[in-house]
């Protein structure tokens, strides 16, 4: 008998992928699709959760999910708000989908300082040494302030869904172009960080400034401790006497995230719209792609204009002909730009001269704001089954 691990999926991207990372320019309904790429999932019968990193808190909105109480927004001890824990979404994906049996839909918007302090909790060596890191002052300003810190997280919270057994699909709406390409780096630079000369040998409690005893040393502690002030630097020597021994989890981590984010197993999908602005943001993204050897593997083409028939229509002098003529010149340069997009990506040669697979979606009449208007854009999404 054929073990359930064995068992081949049906093509195409939806049912082959574990991870679908969608990236593109803000504007452009990234988060709109990513919400209906994950009801696509759903309607195959996959077991997806889509996690929202932008913060912006529309796709809550569209998918019916409250807004937090006070209570369920503080944060504690491994403690997460309501964002960081998915919820479920009922509609008509459990009770039949197109691959024969019931799929599910979670959703989730990424707290990162829960996602963090959930990292501390897990790789401290007791209680005791993760109320010590989640109590100190650097440490809370560190995971609201600190460059790259959501972008890590982010990358973090993504592995733990793709672990956790309740889904088999995880859709990420990242933020916009360029934070996307930072969540994609962020495990590397993590990593880069506790591996760093400065911290190792300065900052590592073991070897650096609580044990330094030399003349030279203390000398600039003092000059330290005047320019930052005694109470930040006391905090910063207890942050990192806190922090010991927990380096090498952090590391593991990272380098599992960077593993999963290059493996193929995730999965990428551009979405631009046809101007010529989010053309070469997107042209741009997936450059930076190609560098890390990732390949854009679908583009999807937002609010394309509808084919209104002009071309089959003859009013003769009605004014109405001339406008209907210029929405099809528009429909038809907007196919020019999706072409035009499609073959630079393969120009980049990260998928051996293979175009991506485009799917395009046109304008609607109304915005997408609720779960009906999302199911519909996930009907227009079929094509990446196959």
């Amino acid at each position: 008998m054929t073990e359930p691990s064995e068992v081949t999926r049906p093509s195409g991207l939806i049912h082959e992928a574990d991870v679908i990372i969608c990236l593109g320019a803000g504007g452009v309904g990234k988060t709109t699709t990513a919400a209906s790429l994950a009801i696509a999932g759903a309607n195959a019968g996959r077991r997806t959760v889509v996690l929202t990193v932008d913060p912006a808190r529309r796709l809550a909105d569209a998918l019916g999910i409250s807004e937090p109480n006070e209570a369920s927004d503080r944060r504690g001890i491994g403690g997460a708000n309501w964002g960081n824990e998915p919820r479920r979404i009922g509609g008509p994906w459990e009770r039949s989908s197109d691959a024969g049996s019931g799929g599910e839909l979670w959703a989730a918007m990424l707290d990162p300082s829960a996602t963090f302090d959930a990292l501390i909790t897990e790789h401290a060596a007791s209680p005791e040494q993760a109320q010590r890191v989640l109590t100190n002052r650097l440490y809370r300003n560190l995971t609201s302030t600190l460059s790259g810190t959501n972008e890590y997280m982010a990358a973090e919270r993504l592995r733990a869904l793709h672990l956790d057994d309740r889904f088999d699909l995880v859709v990420v709406d990242t933020p916009p172009s360029q934070h996307a390409i930072d969540l994609l780096d962020s495990p590397g630079r993590l990593s880069r960080f506790v591996d760093h000369r400065l911290y190792r040998s300065i900052l590592a409690p073991k070897r650096g400034i609580m044990r330094a005893v030399n003349a030279a040393t203390q000398l600039a502690v003092r000059m330290i401790s005047r320019l930052v002030g005694t109470a930040l630097l006391e905090d910063v020597v207890d942050f990192f006497a806190a922090f010991e021994g927990m380096d090498e989890g952090f590391r593991t981590r990272a380098a599992e995230v960077d593993e999963l984010l290059g493996s193929e197993r995730a999965r990428y999908v551009l979405i631009s719209a046809a101007r010529e602005t989010a053309i070469a943001e997107s042209t741009w993204t997936a450059a930076r792609l190609a560098e890390r050897n990732r390949t854009v593997d679908a583009l999807i083409v937002n609010r394309l204009t509808p084919d209104f028939g002009a071309a089959n229509l003859d009013l003769g002098d009605d004014p109405l002909d001339a406008n209907l003529r210029q929405f099809g010149d528009l429909r038809a340069s907007e196919r020019e730009l999706i072409a035009t997009l499609a073959s630079r990506i393969a120009d980049l040669g990260t998928g051996a001269g293979d175009e991506p697979q485009v799917v395009e979606i046109e304008e609607r009449a109304e915005p997408v704001a609720d779960l009906a208007g999302l199911t519909a854009i996930a009907d227009a999404l079929k094509a990446l089954q196959t």
